[in-house]
C-alpha cells in the first residue's frame, strides 16, 4: 500500500515523529479490519455448512419416517333428531379394517338398504329403485323387479300409495346371525329388525313392526361410473326375506 506521505522537510522533529505514528497506526487499523473481515467470512461459511448438515439431516429424518405414515379412514356419524356429529371409530389400523369399524361398516350398508327398499316417497322412487337395483345380486333384483313393478303386480307400492302417502321406516336394531365363506367370498347374514308407519293425509295408520333377514357380500366386481358412486364398496345383498314381526296388517 503506498502512502502519500506530506513534505515533511521543513516539518520540526516532533511534527515528522507524529505523522510516522499516525501512518504506523492507521497501517495496524488497516490490518486489524482485514482480518475481522477474514475472521467474519470464515465464521459465515461455517453457519451455512451448520445450516446445510441441519437440513440434511432432516430430508433424512423425514425419510425414515415415511414408511411410518398411514392414513385412517374414520366413521362420522350424524344425529338426524340433533344435528350433533361424533366420531365412532377408525376404519383401519396398519392397513387393517377393525372388527369394530367392520360392523359399525355393515350396519351402515344394512341401514342403507333397507331404508330405501321398504320405505316410499313418490319423488324418490326411481332413484330408491335404482339403488337397491345397483346393491342387490341378480336374484334379488329379480325379485324386487317383480314387487315393485305396478304393470304386474297391483300390489307395488306406486299403485298402493300413488303421490298421495308415504311410508317410514326406523331401524332399531340390526344383529348379525351368520358368517361364512362360500367360493372365497365372505358372507355375511345380519337380522335387521324396525318399524314401519304409513301417512297419508286425513288417515290414520298403525306402527307395524318387522324383520328383514339379510345375507350380504362385498364385490369387487366391474360396475358402471355412476354405479360406483352409489355403491364404492361393491355392497351385494344374496337373499332378502321380510316378515312382520307382530299380527295386523300393514
Amino acid at each position: 500500500m503506498t502512502e502519500m506521505l506530506p513534505d515533511t522537510l521543513d516539518m520540526p522533529i516532533s511534527e515528522k515523529r507524529f505523522i510516522k505514528q499516525y501512518f504506523k497506526q492507521a497501517r495496524g487499523w488497516d490490518a486489524e479490519v482485514s482480518v475481522r473481515i477474514k475472521q467474519s467470512e470464515k465464521r459465515a461459511w461455517q453457519c451455512c455448512a451448520v445450516l446445510t448438515l441441519i437440513a440434511v439431516l432432516q430430508g433424512i429424518g423425514l425419510l425414515c419416517l415415511l414408511p411410518l405414515k398411514s392414513i385412517e379412514p374414520f366413521v362420522i356419524r350424524v344425529d338426524n333428531n340433533t344435528g350433533l356429529v361424533d366420531v365412532v371409530s377408525t376404519l383401519a389400523s396398519h392397513g387393517q379394517v377393525k372388527l369394530q369399524a367392520q360392523d359399525v361398516m355393515d350396519k351402515y350398508w344394512l341401514t342403507q338398504y333397507l331404508r330405501h327398499r321398504e320405505s316410499y316417497q313418490w319423488e324418490t322412487r326411481t332413484y330408491d329403485r335404482n339403488l337397491i337395483g345397483v346393491m342387490s345380486s341378480e336374484s334379488v333384483q329379480q325379485d324386487y323387479a317383480a314387487v315393485t313393478d305396478p304393470k304386474t303386480n297391483p300390489q307395488a307400492p306406486i299403485n298402493r300409495y300413488g303421490q298421495a302417502a308415504q311410508v317410514r321406516v326406523h331401524i332399531q336394531a340390526i344383529s348379525f346371525i351368520g358368517d361364512e365363506k362360500v367360493q372365497g367370498e365372505q358372507r355375511k347374514t345380519a337380522l335387521v329388525r324396525y318399524s314401519k308407519q304409513i301417512k297419508r293425509l286425513g288417515e290414520q295408520h298403525p306402527l307395524t313392526h318387522w324383520v328383514a333377514t339379510i345375507t350380504f357380500v362385498y364385490r369387487n366386481s366391474p360396475m358402471k361410473l355412476e354405479d360406483r358412486r352409489l355403491n364404492p364398496l361393491g355392497f351385494q345383498v344374496l337373499s332378502y326375506r321380510n316378515d312382520q314381526a307382530s299380527g295386523g296388517d300393514e
